[in-house]
């Protein structure tokens, strides 16, 4: 059996439709959803139904209300049509989640100490994930899948103030997101990222009055400003590969495995736990193993 295991987060998760990337986080709190419906603890289930409801709320409504009022101000139809949609989709996946939590809870018989303590990780889980997208707006999502492609049309009809453009409008988003999300959420430290990106849109904006024979170099500038910043950080980057080994080696999982070949391994950590997928091209997701943070034990393969 051989295990690829790269340390960044999934692609295949993050690089699709930008209304599947928006609801990642949601569909990262299903996992403890799942563990919890697994084990019947209907008070942690209410609670990570209401963890992946806030998911939607904090971050896919602000991400897709900034896209849609984007496309509408750019007269890009078929990108509004498809922003409505997105629209529609979040709010019943919202719905399905706060229904699913009021009767989780109508169940539940575990105890305030334990809800209390769940909260905890909750808002470890959530802090997590508020500055995701921002803080990768140039690899995953509406930059790759929309701005990104228009470019490429723009410099291919040598329309270089087109393109700067562009890439000002892109800078521009990726601060409103800082700005509606881990910012409002009350995150600190995220107000340097949010001026850094206007810093780069304006100056941009004062280059599309040259008059350009080719691309300036600064154009490419935005997807680098991250690296230059300063970003909060929860836990050691070293440790995936240490947690990595610490699953597989859990004999749950090695018979889960079995002969499997080709399995792909996917160490994230989430705030309080680390999360670890196991997949191969055949069967897709095979299993997934959760790895205490603090203990480094597993606590739950399914």
């Amino acid at each position: 059996m051989k295990i690829i295991a790269p340390l960044l987060f999934p692609l295949f998760l993050l690089i699709t439709q930008p209304c599947i990337a928006i609801r990642e986080g949601t569909a990262t709190a299903d996992i403890f959803i799942k563990r919890y419906t697994r084990t019947a603890d209907f008070g942690k289930l209410a609670l990570w139904h209401e963890a992946a409801a806030e998911c939607l709320k904090r971050i896919s409504v602000p991400m897709n209300e900034i896209a849609h009022d984007y496309y509408i101000r750019r007269g890009y139809k078929q990108w509004t049509a498809r922003s409505k949609k997105e629209t529609r989709e979040i709010q019943d996946r919202y719905e399905h989640h706060r229904k699913r939590a009021r009767i989780a809870w109508q169940k539940s018989e575990t105890t305030e100490s334990i809800l209390n303590a769940e909260r905890e990780n909750i808002a470890k889980f959530i802090a997590m994930w508020l500055p995701r997208y921002p803080n990768r707006f140039y690899e995953f999502g509406i930059y790759p899948t929309f701005f990104r492609k228009q470019r490429e049309m723009a410099e291919q009809q040598g329309d270089y103030v087109k393109a700067l453009q562009l890439e000002a409008d892109a800078a521009e988003m990726c601060a409103a997101q800082y700005e509606k999300i881990p910012i409002a959420y009350g995150l600190e430290g995220y107000q340097k990222h949010q001026g850094a990106y206007r810093r780069h849109a304006a100056l941009l904006r004062r280059l599309t009055q040259q008059n350009l024979k080719v691309l300036p170099t600064e154009a490419d500038k935005g997807k680098e400003i991250i690296s230059s910043l300063e970003t909060r950080r929860l836990y050691p980057c070293q440790k995936g590969d240490a947690i990595l080994l610490i699953a597989k080696s859990d004999a749950r999982v090695k018979v889960a495995l079995g002969d499997q070949i080709g399995v792909h391994a996917y160490p994230s950590f989430q705030g309080f736990v680390w999360v670890v997928r196991f997949s191969n091209h055949s069967r897709g997701n095979i299993l997934t193993a959760i790895v205490d943070e603090k203990t480094a034990k597993v606590l739950d393969v399914f």
